[in-house]
C-alpha cells in the first residue's frame, strides 16, 4: 500500500510477527486460499475468527448461512457469571445528520471488567449536528428484562428491540424521549467464520454478529416535546462474550458508514500478545442498491489495516483499510472533530477506564467520532472514488508509558 505524503504508518512488523496463516469468508471469490492447520476434533480454532468444519460443526452453524436465533438471548444459561455480558447495538444516521445509539445489555460495563453488580442497562442516545445531546443511560432491575433465544426479541425497562434480520423494531420512552423507529435490511447479515474467537482456549471468548450491515431507518423520535420525522440509513449488531475486553484487546479501530451507493464496515482488532497478537481485520463492502456483497474479507493475507498520524501529535485521526483481492478496496476513514458519543465512558476526550480487577492500574481511553468516509474500488477504474459519512471507534486499553491521550482532529 502506498502512504499519503507527510503522512507515515504507525504498523510496521505487527503482521509479520503475527502467529498462523489466513483465510477469508468461504464462497466469495479470491479471498485467499491458505487457512489454519484443522484444530483437534476436540477443541476449536484459537485466537481467530473460526473458518474449519470443526468450528462450524462445535457451533451449529453453517457458512454463509444465517439464523434468527444468532439474534436472541445468547449467554441466557451463563448470565449469573460476572465475566459474561451480552449487548444489542443500533445505530441510525438520519438524512438531517442526527445520530441515534441505541444499546439493549446484559451488564451496564459492556465487559469492560468483570461486574459483580450485574444489572440490565439500556444505551440511548440521540446527538444532532447543531449540538445537543439527549440521553438515557440507565440500569433496571432482573424483572423488567426479558429476551427471547430464538430471535431477537429484547426488553429492558421501557424499551423494546425486535426483529427478524430482515426488519427490526425500535420503541420506548423514557427521560422525555421517545423512539419509534423501523430498521429495514439493505443487506444480508455477515459474520466472519463462525462470529466467535476463542481466547486461548474453549473456556473464553467473544463473539460478533452483524445481523444488519446495512439498512433503511424511518419512523420519529421526540425529545423535548419535539416530535421529529426520521429518515436515514442504520446498522445493528450483536456481541456477547465472557472475557473483559481489555484483557485480551491492545488497542480497537473500527468504523462504519456509507458511501455514495455503498455500505462500509471495517474493523481492526490488535490481540494482546498472550493471544498470539492476532489482528483481527475485518472489511465489508455492499453495494446496497444492486443487493449485492463486493468484499467479505477477514483474517486473510489480502486485507491490511493501516493507523495513519496526520501531524507531531500521537493521535490515531485516520486509518486505512486495503483490500488486494477481487474487487480490490481502499477504505479511509479520517476521523472529524465531532464527537458521537454513544456509551457513557465514550466522550470526546477519551475517557480513563478502570483497570479490570487484579489488574494493575493501566492508562485507558475510548473515543467515538463521526468520520469521513472515502472508498475506492478496482471496479470503478483508476483514480475514482466515492465519499461519505460514518462513524469511527478508537479505543485504547493499555498504553505506552508517557504516550499522550489522542486528539483526534480533522484531517
Amino acid at each position: 500500500m502506498s502512504e499519503v505524503p507527510g503522512r507515515f504508518s504507525r504498523r510496521t512488523a505487527l503482521r509479520a510477527l503475527a502467529a498462523g496463516s489466513f483465510v477469508a469468508l468461504p464462497g466469495l471469490a479470491a479471498c485467499g486460499n491458505s487457512g489454519p492447520p484443522a484444530p483437534p476434533a476436540a477443541g476449536p480454532t484459537l485466537n481467530r475468527y473460526g473458518t474449519s468444519p470443526n468450528d462450524y460443526a462445535l457451533l451449529n452453524l453453517k457458512p454463509d448461512t444465517f439464523y434468527a436465533w444468532e439474534d436472541g438471548f445468547r449467554t441466557a444459561a451463563t448470565n449469573e457469571d460476572p465475566r459474561v455480558y451480552e449487548w444489542w447495538h443500533t445505530e441510525l444516521t438520519g438524512d438531517d445528520g442526527i445520530v441515534v445509539s441505541f444499546t439493549l445489555k446484559t451488564r451496564p460495563g459492556d465487559g469492560l471488567t468483570a461486574e459483580s453488580d450485574r444489572r440490565p442497562a439500556v444505551n440511548l442516545l440521540i446527538t444532532t449536528p447543531w449540538g445537543n445531546e439527549f440521553s438515557v443511560f440507565q440500569t433496571y432491575s432482573w424483572n423488567e428484562f426479558a429476551s427471547a433465544t430464538d430471535r431477537c426479541n429484547v426488553k429492558v425497562g421501557p424499551f423494546t428491540l425486535t426483529g427478524d434480520l430482515k426488519s427490526y423494531q425500535l420503541r420506548g420512552t423514557a427521560n422525555d424521549i421517545t423512539l419509534n423507529l423501523n430498521l429495514t435490511s439493505t443487506a444480508a447479515p455477515f459474520r466472519p467464520g463462525t462470529g466467535y474467537v476463542y481466547l486461548g482456549g474453549p473456556d473464553q471468548y467473544q463473539a460478533w454478529f452483524a445481523a444488519v450491515p446495512s439498512g433503511k431507518a424511518e419512523g420519529h423520535i421526540v425529545f423535548y416535546n419535539e416530535k421529529r420525522d426520521f429518515i436515514g440509513t442504520g446498522y445493528h449488531d450483536h456481541t456477547w462474550g465472557n472475557l473483559p475486553l481489555p484483557q485480551f484487546v491492545d488497542r480497537w479501530r473500527t468504523g462504519m458508514g456509507v458511501a455514495d451507493r455503498y455500505s462500509v464496515i471495517a474493523r481492526d482488532i490488535h490481540l494482546r500478545g498472550k493471544y498470539d497478537s492476532t489482528d483481527l481485520t475485518v472489511l465489508l463492502i455492499d453495494d446496497i442498491e444492486a443487493g449485492k456483497r463486493l468484499v467479505a474479507a477477514y483474517n486473510d493475507e489480502t486485507l491490511n489495516a493501516t493507523e495513519m498520524q496526520t501531524g507531531e501529535d500521537d493521535d490515531f485521526a485516520e486509518v486505512q483499510w486495503n483490500y488486494t483481492g477481487d474487487n480490490s478496496a481502499i477504505v479511509t476513514m479520517s476521523a472529524t472533530d465531532r464527537s458521537v458519543p454513544g456509551r457513557p465512558y465514550v466522550n470526546g476526550t477519551g475517557s480513563v477506564l478502570p483497570a479490570s480487577r487484579g489488574e494493575a492500574p493501566r492508562k485507558r481511553w475510548y473515543i467515538r467520532n463521526e468520520a469521513e468516509v472515502a472508498l475506492s474500488l478496482g471496479t470503478m477504474g483508476p483514480g475514482y472514488r466515492v465519499t461519505g459519512k460514518g462513524t469511527l471507534d478508537n479505543a485504547q486499553f493499555e498504553l505506552l508509558s508517557g504516550q499522550p491521550t489522542p486528539k483526534p482532529k480533522p484531517s
